[in-house]
C-alpha cells in the first residue's frame, strides 16, 4: 500500500488509475494483481513470466487519455499512456524502495552489496516491463538519487485523483484488522512530503507505535519457520527447478533464520 500511494502521487499515474479501473468499489483489485504477476514473474517459469508480462502489456495498451485539469508542472491537457517507459519505471521504483524499506525495518538491515544485489536484479525485471537500461538507474546509489529527486523535484503533486485513490484505500469499512494494520504501517512508511500532501495523521505517539511493532516482528522472526514466512511461490520455483537430488534438501523446513542472522537464497530470491 505504501507503494500504491507513492505511485499515485504523480498526477499521469493517478488519472489513470481513476479513469481506468474500480477502485472506488474494488480499492484492493489494482493491489492485488500487481503483487500476483509480479511474484509469477519473479519467481514462475520463463514461459509463465512472459504470459505475465504479455498480460500487463495488454492492461496497459487501453490505458490512456489525458489530464482534465493541471497539476503541479502538469499542465491541463498533458496526455499519459500507462505504456510511457517513464512512467513505469515510477511504478516500479516504488515497488523496489518499499520493499527494502518494509524488509530493513521488519527484518533486518540489509548490507549496501546486498540492496546492490537486489537492485540488479530488479532491473532486469525492469528491462521485461519494457525500461531500456539506459533509462533505468545503472545502480543502487543512481536509483537512490532517482528516488530523491522524485520525491523533491515537483514531479510528485497529490491532486484530487490521488486524494480519491487515498480514500477508498484508507477510508470506510476496512476489511478486517490486519488491513488496519497494514493501513497504519504504509501511512508510518510514507515519506513524510507525501503523508503530509495526502493528509494523512501521523504523531510521535504514532511513530513509537510503529517502531515498537517493527522492534517486535524482528525479535520473533528469528524463531518463526521459513515455511510461514517465504513467498509459497519461491518455494515451489526451487523444488520445481533444484537439480536432482537437491530438492529435498530445499523443501519447506521448520526452522528459523541462521544464527548469525543471514538469510538463505530463498529470502534473496
Amino acid at each position: 500500500m505504501r507503494a500504491l500511494l507513492m505511485e499515485v502521487a504523480h498526477p499521469l499515474i493517478a488519472v489513470g488509475v481513476a479513469e481506468h479501473s474500480d477502485f472506488r468499489n474494488r480499492p484492493f483489485k489494482r493491489l492485488y494483481r500487481t503483487m500476483r504477476l509480479m511474484s509469477c514473474i519473479t519467481f514462475g517459469s520463463r514461459k509463465a513470466a512472459s504470459r505475465a508480462v504479455q498480460g500487463i502489456g495488454q492492461c496497459h495498451s487501453s490505458v490512456k487519455g489525458e489530464l482534465r485539469q493541471s497539476a503541479g508542472c502538469h499542465p491541463a491537457g498533458r496526455t499519459y499512456s500507462a505504456n510511457d517507459p517513464q512512467l513505469k519505471l515510477w511504478v516500479l521504483a516504488t515497488l523496489i524502495d518499499s520493499s527494502l524499506c518494509v524488509y530493513e525495518l521488519f527484518v533486518r538491515p540489509l548490507s549496501v552489496e546486498e540492496k546492490e544485489s537486489y537492485y540488479q536484479d530488479s532491473r532486469r525485471l525492469g528491462l521485461l516491463l519494457g525500461i531500456s537500461s539506459e533509462r533505468m538507474p545503472a545502480d543502487y546509489d543512481s536509483f537512490v538519487a532517482y528516488v530523491r529527486t522524485m520525491l523533491s523535484g515537483g514531479t510528485l503533486v497529490v491532486g484530487v485523483a490521488a486524494q480519491e485513490v487515498a480514500a477508498a484505500l484508507l477510508a470506510g469499512p476496512l476489511r478486517g484488522r490486519i488491513v488496519r494494520v497494514a493501513s497504519f504501517v504504509s501511512i508510518g512508511l510514507l515519506p513524510e512530503g507525501l503523508r503530509a500532501a495526502y493528509g494523512l495523521p501521523w504523531n510521535q505517539s504514532r511513530q513509537k507505535a510503529l517502531s515498537k511493532l517493527a522492534g517486535i516482528c524482528r525479535r520473533v522472526r528469528h524463531w518463526v519457520p521459513d515455511l510461514f514466512c517465504v513467498n509459497p511461490q519461491a518455494w515451489l520455483a526451487e523444488i520445481c527447478f533444484a537439480p536432482r537430488g537437491m530438492a529435498a534438501e530445499i523443501r519447506p523446513a521448520f526452522r528459523p533464520h541462521h544464527d548469525d542472522g543471514r538469510l538463505d537464497q530463498r529470502h534473496a530470491r
